[in-house]
């Protein structure tokens, strides 16, 4: 259950919460089930918060710190989180549509089932996060670091991709279709089951990469003759 003196100082304002923050260094905000929608939380420090099942739809996070926070199937949508820590956070079946993600810290997150759809996370870090059954489709994740990550069964259908690095990433089962994913990175990445249907994976460095018959790669593309040229008809 929400704490209401907690729920109180989320509502402050970055000011206010600041100063409650300072006075309650060490108290673990207990903000379950709250209804945050549109408070205003930027630079504030809510590491390893209880914020399960919390509606901070519209919420303003840049900059704030939610490392290691439950944020278990909490409604986030259009949500400012650009530059936003969320380092080992659990987001299992969380609602991230079209939230702004730019540049946000999101390694070691669990985002099982969690929802992303026309978020916007360009160069956001998503090393060794678990996407495992995550929707993000129509997202645009620009230059994102996905080394090492899981994205089983994961949906990237129509989603913007270019400069991604996907190193070491398994993707069994994941659906790119339509996806654009140019010059991107996928050193001993395991492709197997992947879907690229009509992907554009122009001058993408496949090297090491492990694929076979079950991938589905786009008309026209050699996954044996990738890297500085363009592999498309």
């Amino acid at each position: 259950m929400a704490d209401a003196e907690h729920i109180r100082a989320a509502r402050s304002g970055p000011q206010g919460f600041a100063e409650w923050r300072s006075r309650n260094s060490d108290v673990r905000l207990q903000l379950e089930g709250a209804d945050l929608s549109g408070a205003d939380l930027r630079g504030a420090r809510v590491w390893d918060a209880n914020m399960r099942g919390c509606n901070l739809s519209g919420a303003l996070l840049s900059r704030a710190s939610l490392a290691g926070a439950d944020l278990r199937e909490s409604d986030l949508t259009g949500a400012d989180m650009g530059r936003a820590t969320l380092a080992g956070a659990n987001l299992t079946l969380a609602n991230l549509t079209n939230v702004n993600l730019f540049w946000a810290d999101l390694k070691n997150c669990n985002l099982q089932g969690a929802t992303l759809r026309w978020s916007r996370m360009v160069r956001a870090s998503f090393l060794n996060a678990d996407l495992t059954g995550a929707d993000a489709s129509q997202c645009t994740m620009i230059e994102a670091d996905l080394r090492n990550a899981t994205l089983v069964g994961a949906e990237f259908r129509s989603a913007n991709m270019n400069g991604a690095d996907l190193g070491r990433a398994t993707m069994a089962e994941a659906d790119f279709t339509l996806a654009m994913i140019r010059d991107s990175l996928w050193f001993a990445a395991d492709l197997r089951g992947a879907n690229f249907d009509k992907a554009s994976l122009h001058r993408s460095d496949m090297d090491g990469a492990k694929f076979d018959e079950s991938t589905i790669f786009p008309g026209g593309f050699d996954p044996y003759r990738t890297g500085n040229r363009d592999v498309r008809d």
